[in-house]
């Protein structure tokens, strides 16, 4: 720190003068600008911030040099996060940009994130180019079941799955935690609210607690279990740290739960607040829909109907069957 002319200290090194009294610069036109001459790990910083998307629809147009720097460093492409897209594209050119994004990536993909597009043949795609994905996160996918047990089968490496605003069933989650022991962190988030017909989410939260017990993180946004299925995932999930049961207006918390719920370090209650959750403007408001409905017919619509039921399934010692 300087010292100025009266002796004193001054607070800052750095003076910042009027606009009036600095000298004008001559502006540089476009075409003056060297672009290529900015350092490759300055760039691959530029291209970080921005996200894949406008990597590859704007940035890689704007000299030959960045078109090579990006398409020349798999490091860029490890994890690729293709939400918040908004409405500027259509499912197929964010498929076609996907695509790119793999084939950048030299089989370096750890990480994938699709909101509202991703079909059955681009998730295939991407397990087969992608031996070390660890990471898969699904809002609002049009992919089937049977599909993404498939891509699952493929990927032994994965610690990670998000599925929000997807109809799951018991048979996907029991497929999810027989086909990845190393799954540490789950989402399963719903994007509306139905009071009733809580009997599949407790048989879902049932699968969690039997084949996740390595469970470090999950959250059940919106989730019409009841505390029966919190219970079931509390024993069987010794190692969870993290629980996120928002607007599971279902639950009730008795003291049984909350003896167990006291060893959770990041605990969010069906009470708190889902404005920070990050795909809240998904949610839609409860209201009546006959499709959701509690008789016989409505209930068998919500099975899953690319693979066996649940309860007609044995996997070794274990017997999955119908829970009340």
């Amino acid at each position: 720190m300087g010292k100025s002319k009266r002796g004193k200290q001054k607070k800052f090194d750095i003076v910042v003068f009027p606009r009036s009294v600095l000298p004008k610069e001559k502006p540089v036109s476009l075409k003056e600008r060297q672009w290529s001459e900015l350092p490759s790990d300055i760039l691959l910083k530029i291209f970080e911030k921005v996200g894949q998307i406008n990597v590859l629809t704007k940035a890689i147009r704007v000299c030959r040099d960045w078109l090579e720097v990006a398409r020349n460093d798999p490091i860029l492409w490890r994890k690729v996060d293709m939400t918040y897209h908004g409405d500027q594209f259509g499912p197929n050119d964010l498929e076609d940009i996907a695509c790119v994004a793999v084939n950048w990536s030299a089989g370096q993909l750890e990480e994938f994130s699709a909101e509202k597009f991703g079909s059955g043949a681009l998730l295939q795609y991407i397990a087969s180019r992608s031996s070390n994905l660890k990471c898969i996160r699904l809002i609002k996918s049009p992919v089937s079941r049977k599909t993404l047990k498939k891509v699952i089968k493929r990927c032994p490496l994965i610690e990670e799955i998000e599925l929000t605003g997807y109809l799951c069933t018991a048979a996907l989650c029991q497929a999810i935690g027989l086909l990845c022991p190393r799954l540490k962190c789950f989402r399963l988030n719903e994007i509306r609210f139905y009071p009733g017909y809580s009997h599949e989410r407790n048989s879902i939260a049932n699968c969690i607690g039997i084949t996740m017990p390595n469970l470090h993180s999950l959250q059940l946004i919106s989730s019409r279990m009841t505390e029966k299925g919190l219970y079931a995932i509390l024993e069987g999930c010794p190692q969870l740290e993290s629980l996120d049961v928002r607007n599971c207006c279902n639950l009730s918390i008795n003291e049984r739960i909350e003896s167990e719920l006291e060893r959770i370090k990041i605990l969010r209650l069906p009470d708190d607040s889902i404005d920070d959750w990050k795909f809240s403007h998904h949610l839609i408001p409860y209201y009546f829909d006959y499709d959701y409905c509690d008789c016989p017919s409505c209930a068998k619509s919500d099975s899953d109907s690319d693979s066996e039921t649940y309860f007609d399934i044995e996997y070794g010692h274990i017997m999955f069957q119908h829970w009340d």
